[in-house]
């Protein structure tokens, strides 16, 4: 009930404040809502999507492939869909199972007269819920005296609260806070009197707290400071569950994933390991890429210098492929092809090979 509560705030909450006049377009595979399997799993396997804004293309049959309780960093070139991925997760608009229930830290906490701590423990609203209920039971026994009825649902609530070890809420919530740099005074002084990054700070404290399924945190060390950003860094090394990152913070990904996803050429590739393993693999493979897009140039202009035109030249060059690919599909699996690095999905084509882009993404290094 929880989870469909969550999913239902950010929706309309998120909906509103970012989706105006964006236009997207979304879609992915067909999903079966009464397959068992499906229902119960808390991975997340889209075999095929393909999200558009503003008639520009942003993923074109990719794959998502997340296993639960692994933590990855989705990294790519700046303006490429990163952010625009998890948007369309958090909307709903790509659907995961029902079991997975999701938080995406995007907006900051409002600016009212609630504490900060007391802003990160409502966010646990089962037990926020039980504790108003407790406080009315309380002040009715006060008024007209205890009686039975008042008793059996006083004993009901203490059982519920007992279950979800509601005692302990409020020193993780002050323990989190802390971390992200809110001292004692600081975390019982009013939301209102915070700036806008502080506020996130706090709504970064929520999400840490009822610690979602999946979390997804864009660009989460922004409004952090050095302290914060290494207590944050230690705390998700211990994170349990599943976790998606979007960050320009080259340190932060390898203290904290374990595997990388990157957006390339509008396709999702994964990398075993951390952003170093990821850069490192990624070279071997544009390497790899250049050489053969050199060799298939090679061979286009030995067909033009005999006579071809550039398009009929091109065109053979992709019969050529397609006989190629068929003779060594009948030897081996085509499944294998990344082991040195990076296992791409998506339904296969014969192309031509395209030279590898250079693109620049700039880090942050923490000092």
């Amino acid at each position: 009930m929880e989870a469909k509560e969550r999913e239902e705030e950010y929706r309309v909450s998120l909906m509103k404040a970012s989706i105006e006049g964006a236009q997207f377009a979304v879609s992915q595979s067909a999903i079966n809502p009464d397959d068992p399997q499906w229902q119960n799993s808390l991975d997340i396997i889209i075999p095929s999507l393909n999200i558009s804004a503003h008639n520009k293309e942003l993923f074109v049959n990719a794959e998502l492939h997340i296993v639960h309780g692994r933590r990855y960093g989705l990294v790519g070139p700046n303006g490429a869909g990163k952010s625009t991925l998890l948007k369309m997760i958090a909307y709903g608009e790509l659907k995961i199972p029902p079991r997975v229930d999701y938080l995406y830290v995007e907006q900051e906490v409002l600016a009212d007269d609630t504490p900060a701590v007391d802003a990160v423990l409502k966010a646990d609203k089962e037990r926020w819920l039980l504790l108003q209920e407790e406080k009315e039971i309380l002040a009715e026994i006060e008024k007209v005296g205890a009686n039975e009825a008042l008793d059996t649902r006083l004993g009901d609530v203490y059982e519920a609260l007992s279950l979800i070890n509601a005692s302990a809420a409020e020193s993780k919530a002050r323990r989190i806070l802390f971390g992200l740099g809110f001292d004692a005074e600081m975390q019982v002084r009013p939301t209102k009197y915070f700036s806008g990054g502080w506020r996130m700070r706090i709504s970064l404290a929520r999400a840490l707290f009822i610690e979602p399924t999946l979390l997804m945190l864009d660009e989460p060390t922004n409004h952090l400071d050095l302290n914060a950003v290494i207590w944050l860094d230690d705390y998700l090394q211990r994170w349990k569950k599943t976790l998606l990152i979007v960050s320009h913070d080259q340190d932060f990904l390898n203290s904290v994933c374990q595997e990388i996803i990157h957006l390339d050429d509008k396709k999702l590739v994964i990398y075993k390991g951390n952003y170093d393993t990821f850069k490192q693999q990624e070279e071997i493979k544009r390497q790899q890429q250049l050489e053969a897009w050199l060799n298939q140039e090679k061979r286009i202009r030995a067909m033009k210098a005999k006579g071809l035109t550039k398009e009929n030249a091109e065109k053979a060059q992709l019969k050529n492929k397609s006989r190629e690919k068929g003779a060594r599909s009948n030897k081996k699996d085509e499944k294998a092809k990344a082991s040195s690095g990076g296992a791409e999905s998506g339904e296969s084509q014969v192309e031509l090979i395209k030279r590898p882009r250079e693109y620049t993404v700039t880090f942050t290094f923490q000092s």
